[in-house]
This record gives C-alpha cells, structure tokens and sequence, in this order.
C-alpha cells in the first residue's frame, strides 16, 4: 500500500511538473495606456518585474484607466484590455483596428478573427476587460524572412508558413477603438534590481 501510494505522489508531482512548465498564454511582452498618438514619444516604459508589475512615464493627456497588455504567441498576438474606468468602452469590429509598427516604420494590420465574436466583447464594462486573439498578417512574417520584394514569398500559404518572427523589430502594437481611443502598447523588458 505505502509502495502505492509512493507512486500517486510521484505521478501527481510529476504531473505538477509538467504542466508548471508548458506555456501560460503570458501577455507581458508589450504594455500600454490611452493616448493621443502624437504623444507617443513621451510614454516611456522605466520598469518591469513581475512582481510589482510596470513602471512607466506619461503626460496629463494620457489616460492610465484604459491600458492593455499584449503577447507574442508563434503567429499571433494576444491583447488583454482593461477598462478601469467609470464609462464603458465601445468595441465595434468594423470600426476598431489593431496594427503592428516595425521600428523602420512598416504597419501591419492584424486579424480580428470573427466578427460575431468580436462584437460579443462590446462594451468593455467599466472595472471589465477584453481579451482577444490576433493573427499576425501572411505579409508580415513573409516580409520579414523572405524579403519584401522575393516573389517565393508571394507563393507562400499560411500553412507553409511555420517561421517565428523577432519581437526586437516592432516598434509598438497600437490598439484604435472606433475613432475615438488609441492605446499604444510598447515593449516591455524585465527590469533586475
């Protein structure tokens, strides 16, 4: 019985072990807040760890109640809005855009998915969030391994197209909510004291 039992807690350790290890959808490689676009320059990520979270500088124009936090996944990009707001704030899935900006200056639009299941989110209640699932565009990862102007990356499938990208070329992820909000999202590096 004790040899039994032995056994089940080594299975159940074991268990513990693996599924401690394997991926946890994290959203912590990108971080950012409201803003007006031409501010951009002045938000600055000064701080990262997970233990007391993002330390970042702003301006009285930027908006800390309405913040995202976005993650790089193989070949899509998961994004966690958070309204802390007293207002709800509209999702419209023809009228929101979600972008990818290369620091030499290229723009990506990202997939939102489906449309019903995007309209399903709206409104971002207040003390609520949204977390949705983007793919990065076909053009975007053939732009980046097989040159912007190679024709073999023309030929290109999604399915064929199993390349990683580098985090190290985008500049920011911005997040247009109707004609109305704009969330910039900038890289997040983790800070050790």
């Amino acid at each position: 019985m004790k040899s039994k039992l032995i056994l089940i807690c080594g299975i159940i350790t074991s268990l513990n072990l693996f599924y401690g290890c394997s991926s946890s959808s994290a959203i912590n490689d990108f971080f950012g807040i409201e803003m007006p676009p031409s501010e951009v320059d002045y938000f600055k990520i000064v701080g990262y760890t997970e233990f007391s979270g993002v330390s970042y500088q702003s301006t009285g124009n930027m908006n800390p109640n309405l913040y995202a936090w976005a993650g790089i996944e193989d070949t899509q990009v998961r994004i966690k809005i958070t309204n802390n707001s007293d207002e709800p704030v509209k999702v419209n899935y023809i009228e929101d855009q979600y972008l990818l900006v290369e620091k030499e200056g290229d723009e990506f639009v990202l997939n939102k998915g489906d449309m019903l299941d995007y309209n399903n989110h709206d409104p971002i209640m207040p003390q609520g969030s949204m977390e949705i699932v983007l793919e990065l565009p076909k053009d975007y990862l053939n732009a980046l391994y097989f040159g912007r102007n190679d024709d073999f990356a023309n030929d290109m499938t999604r399915e064929q197209n199993t390349v990683f990208y580098d985090k190290e070329r985008i500049k920011n992820l911005q997040i247009k909510l109707g004609y109305t909000k704009t969330i910039i999202l900038k890289p997040v590096i983790e800070y050790t004291k």
